[in-house]
């Protein structure tokens, strides 16, 4: 599914935040038996070279000031937040977020955003 809405899109957007969530996310792979050493490095290769097709969406005071808004309205963890804010900051009609976080897809999609939950069990991408 994640490859699909990958090449599928006109543009990724994301915030300077992933780049340091994907790394975390391969380390407690690694640390956890999930990925092997050389998997891990691998993932975070291949990870790097998608990178600059991302259009970053970086962190600024009043990113942050609504972040911490959204987190309170939606019961939001700090990154997720963030990650919330900058998605609603492109203001973009034709913008579809995904996650895989069930709190964050909530909060996306009660602020009008479409959404696609990465999480759901039939894998059917849903655009509100």
């Amino acid at each position: 599914m994640c490859r699909r809405i990958w090449f599928d899109a006109d543009r990724r957007v994301s915030s300077s935040l992933t780049y340091v969530e994907v790394a975390a996310a391969l380390a407690l792979a690694e640390r956890r038996g999930r990925l092997s050493s050389d998997d891990h490095d691998q993932a975070l290769s291949i990870f790097a070279e998608l990178w600059p097709q991302v259009d970053v969406v970086e962190i600024s005071g009043e990113l942050i000031a609504q972040a911490a808004r959204l987190a309170r309205i939606h019961a939001l963890r700090g990154y997720d937040a963030v990650h919330c804010a900058a998605a609603a900051e492109l203001d973009d009609a034709d913008l579809v977020a995904v996650s895989g976080d069930a709190q964050l897809i909530t909060a996306w999609a009660e602020l009008g955003l479409g959404v696609i939950n990465a999480a759901d069990e039939d894998r059917r991408p849903d655009p509100h």
